[in-house]
């Protein structure tokens, strides 16, 4: 099922995959006196890595549910794309069949409505969040935009980490312009969650923001970052509004806004939490406008469960991925964020030990995603971080080894 994203960089040049990662000029941090952070996630993990019990499959009742994959594919990417098991898929097109059945009587008997209300109450209790101050919009984009489109209408500096997503990004210097926004640079490698915090407290006295955004768990490079801290953190100096983007949160760390404490968060459920391409959370403690508005103009939950004719399928089975989330289990008994954890420290070991390379960072950085030094000497000149590039680059070789095709 959904196996663990490992992501690869060179350490010697520091290449992190976001695109303007040279520019950073991060320097190398040290790896000695780590904190002791997540030690008992940490000891758990390491006591099923090192079992010789792990097995990469489901469990017997869910053996199935990914038949439809393509065969001689390992389906790493779900960062990026997921993976919608068969039950959600049949959840998701009956949605669907019921809606082009007769889309009038869906619409204007309120059932439409109705469902996605239903799976806004869902994706919310999955977060720790009232109903009441969460929506469903289409992805993790939409939603900084519609974070953005509120802080266009005030004053003060923006704040982000270099190495943000880069539609994040984009969406961001589109809103605000070069001038209003600032980058922070990301530490890695050595990563700590105290190095992040440290960095972090650098930029906000350097910028003094009134707007933060900042990632629950980095896409490039691949950490679970301290959130909560980081949210008390900008409050401590004078941030006025913190969004966390949590695009890869959800089905890979335990989750409560309560706990983080920021005024905007938002999590994909099509990434890590099996639902079918898209839907995302969005909570919000201010009041926002939606980028789309349409019948429901001047109410935000309105105004995201309704921006237009489009599909709205995926959002409806909600509940349907979330349970799948919450029941499935692998061979060995595992529930999802725990098996892909396991695993991913596995192939973590194991590639280092075979690459003779050292961990870039410390283990309390690890999701289901993670970081893995290139062995010294490999020719990366052809390489783009984050970018499709041609035949004869690592990266292109590797995907085609993973694909079968060498």
């Amino acid at each position: 099922i959904k196996q663990e994203s490992v992501r690869s960089y060179r350490g010697k040049s520091l290449h992190s995959a976001a695109q303007n990662i040279d520019a950073m000029r991060l320097r190398s941090l040290p790896l000695t006196k780590l904190p002791s952070v997540s030690r008992t996630r940490a000891a758990i993990s390491r006591r099923a890595a090192s079992s010789s019990t792990f097995t990469r499959r489901s469990a017997a009742k869910f053996a199935s549910d990914f038949d439809h994959h393509a065969p001689g594919i390992a389906r790493l990417n779900h960062g990026s794309f997921g993976a919608t098991p068969a039950p959600v898929l049949a959840a998701t097109e009956a949605c669907r069949a019921r809606w082009l059945a007769q889309p009038d009587e869906d619409y204007f008997s309120g059932a439409l409505d109705a469902d996605l209300q239903e799976a806004t109450a869902a994706a919310a209790d999955a977060i720790g969040a009232p109903a009441e101050e969460t929506s469903l919009v289409e992805n993790a984009t939409v939603a900084a935009a519609i974070v953005f489109r509120r802080w266009c209408q005030l004053d003060g500096t923006v704040l982000l980490p270099a190495n943000a997503y880069g539609g994040v990004k984009a969406s961001a210097l589109a809103a605000f312009g070069p001038q209003r926004v600032k980058e922070w640079p990301f530490p890695f490698p050595g990563t700590t969650h105290a190095h992040i915090l440290d960095w972090l407290d650098q930029a906000l006295k350097q910028h003094d923001p009134r707007y933060v955004i900042i990632d629950h768990v980095s896409s490039q490079p691949a950490v679970v970052c301290p959130v909560a801290e980081m949210v008390a953190l900008c409050r401590r100096r004078g941030v006025a509004e913190v969004a966390v983007d949590g695009a890869h949160a959800l089905g890979q760390v335990p989750i409560n806004v309560d706990a983080i404490g920021a005024d905007y968060f938002f999590s994909n459920l099509h990434k890590w939490a099996f639902a079918a391409p898209t839907a995302t959370i969005l909570h919000s403690l201010r009041g926002l406008r939606h980028v789309v508005p349409s019948w429901g103009a001047g109410d935000f939950a309105a105004e995201c469960r309704w921006t237009g004719t489009r599909d709205y399928a995926a959002m409806r089975a909600v509940p349907a991925a979330l349970a799948y989330l919450r029941d499935w289990r692998s061979l060995d008994g595992l529930a999802t964020p725990e098996f892909n954890r396991v695993g991913l420290r596995r192939a973590v070991d194991e590639l280092s030990a075979a690459w003779s390379v050292d961990a870039p960072y410390h283990e309390e950085c690890l999701g289901s995603m993670g970081m893995v030094r290139l062995p010294a000497g490999l020719d990366l000149s052809r390489d783009v971080p984050g970018q499709p590039v041609g035949p004869d680059s690592v990266r292109s070789r590797l995907r085609d080894g993973l694909c079968g095709n060498q």
